[in-house]
């Protein structure tokens, strides 16, 4: 009985905890995500994980411990050495795909590419080391499309599905094809002509079912 009362309030804490973290990570995230649309103003855009896929990662995350513990607390379980260390390692798997979305960011402005992602170094990338550009249309209707920009030795940059603050590096992609150079921000005329083409129509018939490769100056 001692062992269940110790099990299940193991569980339990263990559902406080996370609750609390994943309640913390979402609020960050979500202030992460107001600050970022006042740093558009310096032409800087950021995409970061949607919040219904946190939701679902959130989700997915609290089964594992509220299933043990209810199943102790309702029980007379004990320790059960398989249920508790599977459970227990099935929820680690699940913070780790729940911390993806939350803390994995894209971060793009006329200097480059930079590209953070959960328990990985930060990388940057200039962007005159874009040199291929391919769009990924989606097989299932409950995914997005893609697209994925990639160095001339075949390294990705960056991939994600075309959105608001997406669009704004291909529409610098598409300046760049036009004009074989990148635009400058600081120039008044060049910086509206790339934000009146951050829209799907303006960008995405340009590379759809097209390969466009060439574009980068140096190789990374």
């Amino acid at each position: 009985m001692i062992i269940t009362y110790t099990m299940t309030a193991v569980w339990g804490v263990l559902c406080l905890g996370l609750m609390y973290k994943i309640c913390r990570s979402v609020i960050a995230h979500e202030m992460s995500r107001h600050h970022d649309k006042k740093l558009r103003a310096e032409n800087i855009y950021i995409i970061r994980g949607k919040l219904r896929i946190i939701i679902l990662a959130s989700f997915v995350a609290l089964i594992f411990p509220t299933g043990m513990f209810l199943t102790h607390l309702l029980g007379d379980m004990g320790f059960h050495l398989f249920y508790d260390i599977a459970a227990f390692c099935a929820m680690c798997m699940a913070i780790c795909f729940f911390y993806g979305p939350v803390e994995d960011y894209t971060e793009i402005s006329p200097e480059g590419i930079e590209r953070g992602e959960s328990f990985l170094d930060t990388v940057f990338y200039p962007l005159n080391a874009i040199d291929a550009v391919s769009y990924s249309q989606a097989s299932d209707s409950d995914e997005s499309d893609s697209v994925t920009f990639k160095t001339k030795s075949g390294k990705t940059i960056t991939n994600f599905s075309p959105g608001d603050d997406g669009y704004y590096l291909l529409a610098m992609t598409r300046f760049k094809m036009e004009n074989d150079r990148w635009p400058d921000m600081n120039n008044p005329e060049e910086a509206a002509q790339v934000k009146a083409w951050m829209n799907w129509s303006s960008t995405i018939p340009l590379i759809k079912d097209k390969e466009i490769t060439g574009l980068a100056e140096v190789d990374m």
